[in-house]
């Protein structure tokens, strides 16, 4: 009898787990033998749906039932090792903010150090783009793990940040392919949306340098941000160029 792969349609469902919810489908192999195939621990039955939808789509592209049951285990594996990863950068991330308020609170300030006429700390993490050095070598940046490197790119700021400050993470070996959480964007694509005219293509050469995966919506988003930018510097030059003094109300240019 051949293989109905729309059967994989409604193999298994969601199971709760230790106050959790996961991917579980049962079934058997073709000598009897029972099989489950369980999916990682999630907050929300949402989620753990989606790891079963996920799970099935995978099975379907074997061409026999043998095949498909084990794309369908190979892909559950796969997405608890994602789960697992995102949870070691997640709990890096964590780690790293909670060195930094330990190091913070062993810092002593003097009255004097803090003066009136003194930029508050948004004005100086926002610098603009006039005021901002040429991007430079930073040889005080620390050496930093690879998953304390992927830790801060999903931090990373492409609004507030230079090239430097990128490729110091990628060569600390940063995953620019990491799993992202729910909302999130890649690297890549938080790149090209809020990078400064000045440093998006240098950004994205070196996300693509070090192995970013690139979709044809990325490619996209490139071509629209290219657009964008070539669209801007128009209207400033043609800003530049109007006669601020001329008023259309003066009655000096009008014929009657």
């Amino acid at each position: 009898m051949p293989f109905d792969k729309r059967v994989l349609a409604n193999l298994g469902g969601t199971a709760p787990h230790n106050g959790e919810f996961r991917a579980h489908i049962q079934l058997r192999s073709e000598e009897g033998t029972k099989i489950n195939i369980i999916g990682p621990c999630r907050t929300t039955e949402d989620e753990a749906q989606k790891d079963v939808v996920q799970i099935r789509a995978a099975g379907a592209v074997g061409s026999t039932r043998e095949e498909s049951l084990k794309i369908m285990m190979a892909e559950a594996r796969r997405i608890k090792m994602a789960v697992e990863y995102q949870n070691q950068i997640q709990q890096t991330v964590e780690r790293m903010a909670s060195r930094e308020i330990v190091d913070e609170s062993e810092v002593e300030y003097d009255d004097d150090d803090m003066s009136m006429e003194s930029d508050p700390p948004w004005m100086q993490e926002y610098p603009s783009g006039e005021d901002t050095p040429k991007d430079s070598p930073q040889s005080t940046m620390p050496i930093l793990t690879p998953l304390e490197a992927t830790a801060e790119l999903t931090k990373f700021r492409p609004i507030i940040s230079k090239p430097s400050d990128l490729k110091h993470l990628l060569e600390c070996k940063a995953d620019p392919n990491m799993p992202l959480k729910p909302g999130d964007i890649s690297p890549l694509r938080k790149v090209m949306s809020f990078s400064a005219e000045r440093y998006v293509a240098e950004m994205r050469g070196l996300l693509l340098q070090y192995g970013a995966n690139e979709n044809d919506k990325d490619r996209e988003r490139w071509d629209l941000r290219q657009g964008t930018d070539v669209a801007e510097k128009i209207l400033k030059n043609n800003y530049k160029n109007i006669d601020k003094d001329y008023n259309p109300w003066s009655g000096n240019d009008m014929d009657f």
